[in-house]
């Protein structure tokens, strides 16, 4: 069985109540309504693109998002993997996996020579799977809420 990966930017109630319960599983507290205006900003015109699965009855079991950004420091675009959370029981089937190939050849079509993975998650496990996939720290992310 060939795992199925979809670039989205169409969003029936179904699928952004399924995105939302996935990003809960990351700890953020947001609802179908807050998620469902994110997702309609973060669309390819705006230089996002998200890609989900789903399982055998449609429902959205896995998704991921990144962004191109430019920097001061190169003439090629970065590509930033802003999200990549899969629902439990699709775990441990390559589902992670299939989705960051998907990142990376995107992110190459758009000319990018860094990729980078934003772990949210702060979890050995997310750790590991992206050192297992060639991705190393570069530096720390500082954050301030205004």
């Amino acid at each position: 069985m060939t795992l199925a990966v979809e670039a989205i930017s169409v969003w029936s109630d179904d699928d952004v109540d399924d995105v939302t319960a996935l990003v809960r599983t990351l700890g953020y507290d947001v609802d179908s309504a807050a998620m469902r205006r994110r997702l309609e900003r973060l669309t390819p015109a705006a230089g996002h693109r998200t890609w989900v699965t789903r399982d055998d009855s449609g429902r959205v079991s896995s998704v991921s998002g990144a962004q191109v950004t430019w920097a001061y420091s190169a003439d090629e675009p970065t590509a930033q993997l802003l999200l990549l959370v899969v629902r439990d029981d699709a775990r441990h089937a390559g589902t992670g996996s299939a989705l960051l190939a998907i990142f990376e050849s995107w992110a190459r079509e758009q000319g990018a020579r860094r990729l980078s993975a934003v772990s949210a998650a702060a979890t050995d496990s997310a750790h590991r799977f992206y050192q297992k996939r060639g991705y190393h720290e570069a530096g720390v992310r500082y954050t301030k809420l205004a």
